[in-house]
């Protein structure tokens, strides 16, 4: 009867071996989700089920990637859906595991610490950034800006492609682990201190459209981004639905390290990178999504994330130029 169960370890045990940093950090934050559902949620449903999902994407994480990294060199090169699934596996795990925050905090805590962000705002800058900039409204800077906040949720994945398209796995590797570790510590953060951001604070979330009206496409961006932050459209206590995901803000610490990662693999893409760090930055406070505390914050996090990743690769890549 026992020996099917050692088996079954056994092939998990030598499998596991062939997993990389970014594969063991993204375990590791799986298995905390589970750790913090089965201590703090109290509905039966979501703290079983919660850490059983995670388990089980742990174990199709060590499938994927042992798959793949067992092949010889020429076959690891070829266009495979394994090839797909090894590299590209942290694309879903992100969101999924962003959404699994927010289960998490809608059932552990429901209290939001926007108050006190705000008067950190305040006691720094003698008023509330965003509403500072409300009184310079324009509508081609709102679809500009708008446009460049919702280029935020590819650009990772945009990222990526350049590394992969250009063979540079153990580089690509590298890069996922500093976006996942900084993701994770984001998360991290939202779940110590839920916040929802001026949008909905200072501002009437409702008005929003109206006050910050774009062109063309700034509607449709923010309609879809408020989707993805699980907003139902048009009902009358949107900050009841809210991700609590304002502090530290994860688009300033994202943009950072990636922008940080395009200068150390010497990539060109660097010159895109760099301005386009300080928009999307300016963005976060002149559309209302974050404090500036939230962005100040978000810069801390990206050079432990940096330094981390910095520490344990160190002498294993011999970073070149694209």
């Amino acid at each position: 009867m026992n020996k099917p169960n050692k088996n079954f370890f056994k092939v998990v045990r030598e499998n596991a071996k062939y997993l990389d940093i970014p594969d063991v950090t993204n375990q590791l934050f799986l298995l905390l989700l589970g750790l913090i559902s089965l201590v703090f949620i109290e509905s039966a449903v979501e703290r079983i089920l919660i850490p059983l999902i995670n388990i089980t994407f742990c174990l199709l994480i060590i499938y994927f990637v042992s798959h793949y990294e067992k092949k010889p060199e020429p076959e690891r090169r070829e266009r495979s859906v394994t090839r797909f699934l090894r590299f590209w596996y942290p694309g879903f795990m992100i969101f999924f595991c962003f959404k699994e925050i927010y289960i998490i905090m809608i059932n552990v805590n429901n209290q939001l610490y926007d108050k006190y962000l705000i008067e950190i705002d305040r006691w720094m800058f003698g008023t509330d950034p965003a509403l500072f900039l409300s009184h310079y409204i324009n509508p081609y800077a709102v679809e500009f800006l708008q446009i460049a906040y919702g280029f935020f949720y590819i650009m990772p994945l945009i990222y990526a492609m350049e590394l992969y398209f250009w063979h540079r796995y153990e580089e690509l590797k590298y890069a996922f682990f500093v976006i996942f570790f900084g993701f994770y510590l984001s998360f991290i953060g939202y779940m110590l201190i839920p916040a929802i951001g001026p949008r909905f604070t200072i501002f009437n979330f409702s008005s929003i459209d109206t006050e910050l009206p774009g062109i063309f496409a700034a509607k449709f961006i923010r309609d879809v981004i408020n989707f993805g932050e699980s907003i139902p459209a048009g009902v009358s206590d949107p900050e009841n639905f809210a991700q609590r995901d304002a502090f530290p803000s994860g688009h300033t610490l994202i943009v950072i390290l990636i922008t940080y990662l395009s200068h150390k693999i010497k990539s060109n893409s660097f010159y895109f990178y760099l301005p386009y760090c300080f928009i999307l930055i300016f963005s976060t406070v002149y559309l209302r999504y974050h404090y500036v505390i939230d962005l100040i914050a978000a810069v801390p996090i990206a050079m432990f994330t940096i330094w981390t990743a910095n520490k344990l690769y160190k002498g294993k890549i011999n970073f070149g130029k694209l």
